[in-house]
């Protein structure tokens, strides 16, 4: 088993705070020589920023170490895909002594669409491909807030994604050697610490509150009150470092590597000064979508004020609207292109039109009616529609709720109310139709 004391202290963090000191020791050398007369202007500018830029990696660096300081014991660990002005942001609370609000704004995140983005990734893996269908559940139960179900189908997924990878062992026995050589999620202070507050003993039945997963309380029926977001979200974050930690072991499968062109001391640094400079901008990014998020209020819609001429653009009840429409209309590649796929980028638009043509060709909208909004979340809407229908000559008459999530168009997190930004349904409310 591989034990190191820090994070910054894997070979690759290593080699990056050498480089930054080789730079600044090499700067001072040339201050040195250029009194006697050498001197390189360009070189000279290309290094004056070398005090801050080794400044700044050093914190850089050590923001996996610090986070896991603050939150490995609370279930929280840091991983190679980890957003980082989110760990940054959470370790700037906990230092503040505002660890409740750091959770709250981690559990936020990994129970919401902002982490949508990585999911589609995980088709790399063969483990966790083979188990895409249940983890799309799993994410698709977390957007709606059923807790209940998203935790215990992410620990089972969890263990047998492990157990498939070690060949041996699921992510819960003590056997499994979850550490990796220069890993930031496969690193002694990671996955192997919170398996082992995961899996801690639950002998008594317990009806308190619980904000940890723990695997043997709340699959073997003891832990009864686990339906919440940290719960949830310490099991998503465990999911995503699981991946990272597969995909370590694959970098050291690998080993070594293939000789690569060494590169000059200016490819170098502008590599360094270019890791660094998009951190910053992720970073200022990132505080301003979560100030908005802070900022962010559900409107209260009164249904007796819902009136579709009034319907603004980019609003979840206008793309309700239109997918009524759609309906009326027989349109079934539009309304495939109006739902909510998940994880892929490769969606195959006719196959689904086809799907939805054979769901519902044989049920004919004659009315429809939107009777309620109501704003879940800064992404997620539910717009509730009265129809009436006509299937096997019968007439029908429902009340369907549709869950609307938005995006920009690039695929970036969107909030309601913004310009510019796509709504998509994100449950098949056809299938409510045979009920």
């Amino acid at each position: 088993m591989i034990d190191k004391n820090k994070i910054s202290d894997n070979p690759s963090y290593a080699k990056l705070r050498t480089d930054v000191l080789g730079f600044s020791i090499l700067g001072r050398l040339l201050k040195i020589f250029s009194v006697f007369g050498s001197k390189n202007d360009k070189l000279e500018n290309a290094l004056s920023a070398l005090p801050e830029l080794k400044k700044q990696t050093e914190h850089f660096l050590h923001l996996p170490d610090r986070f896991n300081e603050h939150f490995s014991k609370s279930g929280w660990i840091a991983h190679e895909s980890m957003n980082m002005p989110l760990m940054e942001k959470a370790i700037e609370l906990a230092d503040k002594d505002q660890s409740d609000k750091a959770g709250n704004e981690l559990a936020y995140y990994f129970t919401s669409p902002q982490m949508g983005w990585l999911l589609n990734r995980f088709r790399t893996s063969p483990e966790l491909a083979l188990r895409y269908n249940l983890i799309e559940f799993a994410y698709l139960d977390t957007l709606e807030k059923r807790f209940y179900s998203a935790v215990p189908l992410l620990l089972m997924v969890i263990d047998g994604i492990v157990n498939d990878i070690s060949k041996s062992k699921g992510f819960f026995s003590e056997a499994t050697d979850l550490t990796v050589w220069d890993s930031i999620a496969a690193h002694s202070s990671g996955l192997s610490l919170i398996r082992d507050i995961f899996n801690a003993p639950r002998k008594k039945t317990n009806d308190v509150e619980i904000f940890l997963p723990y695997r043997n309380g709340i699959l073997h029926g003891r832990d009864l009150k686990y339906n919440n977001a940290h719960v949830a979200g310490k099991c998503w974050c465990t999911l995503f470092a699981i991946f990272d930690w597969k995909q370590a072991m694959d970098r050291q499968k690998d080993k070594p590597a293939a000789a690569s062109k060494v590169p000059t001391l200016k490819e170098s640094l502008q590599q360094i000064k270019k890791t660094l400079s998009d951190y910053q901008k992720h970073k200022i990014s990132h505080n301003l979508l979560m100030k908005e998020i802070e900022q962010w209020k559900p409107r209260n819609i009164d249904p007796s004020e819902i009136n579709s001429e009034n319907f603004k653009k980019y609003s979840p009840e206008k793309e309700v609207d239109s997918l009524l429409k759609n309906w009326l209309n027989k349109n079934y590649g539009k309304i495939a292109e109006q739902q909510y796929h998940f994880g892929s980028k490769d969606v195959n638009l006719g196959k689904e039109a086809g799907k939805i043509r054979s769901e519902l060709h044989d049920k004919v909208l004659k009315e429809s009616e939107i009777i309620s909004i109501s704003d879940k979340s800064p992404s997620i809407s539910v717009v509730t529609v009265h129809v009436k229908y006509e299937f096997n000559e019968n007439q029908m008459e429902k009340q369907i709720p549709l869950r609307m999530i938005c995006a920009m168009e690039s695929g970036d997190t969107a909030i309601n109310g913004q310009d510019n930004i796509r709504w998509r349904f994100i449950n098949k409310f056809m299938y409510d139709l045979y009920l």
